[in-house]
């Protein structure tokens, strides 16, 4: 995970106590935090931009300012930080006064819902058409009083730094643009140009110079555009932020405008987040607002129009309740906590008893509360994990194997015996590879990924065979006769179960050369099925996996093994040899047979 560093003057004075370095350790990690510990950082501040980098006193230091590369750095002297790893999902602690809120509550400073006041700016943001597929929403605040100094100027910049990287997950889902306010002309526009429609000094300047450059030079050259590119280039157009009199502010979520930078001078800020994810915006701008307000600056809403007539007044520092049963947290934790109200308000939740439950209230800034679990952990915390003794479970057990897998156990053994290597393929796949290459058509239902990481992997797989031509395809130089199986789990929705899916463990077979056949397949399944105490019966089958007449259904019949118990004739699986067609769209070019069986209807 990142590490911020936090000096640890700011956060005891924001804390309002005088906390020794061994108590404020102890109490962060109490929080949930992971301390690396403190240490000193020497802070270089650039001429040439203003500003700061920071450098641990173990760490070299190549005299070059981090933000703009220059060469022209100053000392700005020494200060103790405490070294925290960033916890993802506390974004809200990512920073000073985040992490000074949080523990005034924990410490019993200040408890309760967290107040923050919201003036009308009277600014407006005009979204306009044909953002719709890029990144069509925008959320905003002015900030007013905040003394820019050394410190605070630092605090804003990785503010925004690490919100990039927790909530806006690296800018894809959010990203963020601080501007000087009075840099500016309100009111605002968001609107789509071409790559080559638009030019402006981006942020530093271009490698060349302080030269202006279109989107599509900037995606081409800059460090941050060369860095970010992937996540305009396939769009034809790109977004662009900019005031009443033309100027732009910043081409989200690539760089901001060298016009509107913010230096010690800067008096008052106006902020904004864009993305394709309007939950995200919505939390990053309140943790924004509600940490630069506990710094002591006046945080003002800024109006959002949409295009389809739509008003929204961001930010939104509305709290959200959520109704808990306090026995139910009691009986998770394993203790009865005295006081659940306070414990809750000393985790900066508003909470008040009402009919045997408890209305709590979650304050805006957390992004992590997405279920009854998430407050139990608080009340955990809150309670402290370290006050909570150990004891003994009240029946006493004896682990054993599960019997799946012990059956999996000897049906691997008995496939490494017969001169099969074992293979181990993943889960997750592509309804390409695993139904249209297989000449099978797609299904109605299996189990999709809402948010899949790649076009690669979309689904979880239904069977093993997919798996095992693939890992025969990349292996086709290699010397044959090739023999390798898998033994895994596989997935199908199933309503009854808890999660409304259901594992199966399947076990596959294949073997490639040039003088394999269907009676190799064969041979192996039956000695398989002998090892585990099973006899087979075969019948014909039609499909378009395998080459016909060539292929069986496979009916396992009951046997006498102590592993296997007594049932009726069931379907176990299928053999045969793979059809040219199915070969060739996996790129194998020697004879294939496989067998796939289900092991989990032995049981």
């Amino acid at each position: 995970m990142p590490v911020v560093s936090i000096a640890t003057a700011t956060l005891k004075r924001l804390i309002g106590k005088s906390l020794s370095k061994d108590e404020l350790v102890v109490a962060l990690q109490q929080l949930g935090n992971d301390v690396e510990g403190t240490a000193s950082i020497t802070a270089f501040r650039c001429e040439k931009c203003g500003q700061t980098t920071e450098v641990l006193e173990q760490e070299s230091f190549n005299g070059a300012c981090e933000w703009c590369g220059s060469k022209t750095v100053v000392d700005a002297g020494v200060s103790e930080v405490v070294r925290i790893s960033l916890l993802p999902v506390r974004p809200d602690m990512f920073d000073a006064a985040g992490l000074a809120r949080a523990l005034r509550g924990y410490l019993g400073i200040e408890i309760g819902l967290p107040k923050h006041q919201l003036e009308p700016s009277g600014l407006k943001v005009k979204v306009q058409p044909g953002l719709e597929s890029i990144r069509p929403y925008i959320v905003a605040c002015v900030v007013r009083g905040l003394v820019m100094d050394d410190e605070n100027v630092k605090t804003v910049m990785k503010m925004q730094e690490n919100l990039h990287w927790a909530l806006g997950r690296n800018r894809r889902r959010a990203s963020i643009g601080v501007y000087d306010l009075d840099a500016v002309e309100p009111d605002f526009e968001y609107s789509a140009v071409t790559p080559e429609g638009v030019k402006f000094v981006p942020l530093f300047g271009m490698p060349e110079g302080m030269a202006e450059a279109t989107p599509k030079e900037i995606l081409e050259k800059h460090p941050k555009g060369v860095g970010y590119k992937h996540l305009l280039e396939k769009f034809d157009k790109c977004p662009l932020l900019s005031d009443a009199g033309g100027k732009v502010l910043s081409m989200p979520p690539i760089i901001n405008s060298e016009g509107t930078r913010v230096t010690q001078k800067t008096r008052n800020l106006f902020i904004d987040v864009t993305g394709p994810d309007r939950h995200a915006i919505e939390k990053t701008i309140a943790v924004i607002a509600c940490g630069l307000a506990d710094l002591g600056a006046k945080v003002e809403t800024v109006q959002v129009a949409y295009p389809d007539g739509s008003k929204d007044l961001t930010p939104n520092l509305q709290s959200q309740k959520r109704t808990i049963d306090p026995k139910a947290i009691e009986r998770l934790i394993g203790v009865e906590v005295p006081d659940m109200v306070k414990v809750l308000e000393r985790m900066r939740y508003g909470a008040k008893p009402e009919a045997g439950s408890l209305v709590v209230k979650i304050p805006p800034y957390r992004a992590d509360i997405m279920h009854e679990n998430d407050i139990l952990e608080d009340v955990a915390i809150g309670y402290g994990y370290h006050n909570i003794a150990p004891r003994l479970v009240p029946s006493m057990t004896v682990g054993s194997h599960q019997p799946i897998e012990e059956l999996s156990t000897t049906a691997r053994r008995v496939m490494t015996g017969l001169g099969f290597l074992e293979v181990i393929t993943p889960v997750l796949t592509h309804v390409g590879e695993h139904y249209e290459m297989l000449g099978r058509s797609e299904p109605e239902h299996y189990v999709r990924l809402e948010n899949p990481i790649s076009v690669e992997q979309t689904m979880c797989r239904t069977q093993l065979v997919t798996g095992l031509l693939s890992t025969l395809r990349v292996n086709t130089t290699r010397e044959m006769p090739q023999s390798i199986f898998e033994a895994g789990d596989c997935f199908e929705l199933d309503s009854t179960e808890e999660t409304g899916v259901r594992a199966r463990r399947k076990l596959a077979a294949g073997s490639a050369g040039p003088r394999v056949g269907y009676t190799d397949a064969k041979q192996a399944l039956d000695a398989l099925a002998r090892e585990l105490g099973r006899g087979l019966r075969f019948e014909p089958l039609e499909g378009p996996t395998f080459i016909p007449g060539r292929c069986a259904r496979v009916f396992v019949q009951p046997g006498q093994s102590a592993i296997s118990n007594l049932k009726p004739e069931m379907q176990w699986g299928v053999l045969g040899e793979v059809h040219p067609a199915v070969l060739e769209s996996f790129g194998i070019t020697q004879p294939t047979v496989l067998f796939e069986v289900e092991l989990s209807v032995l049981l």
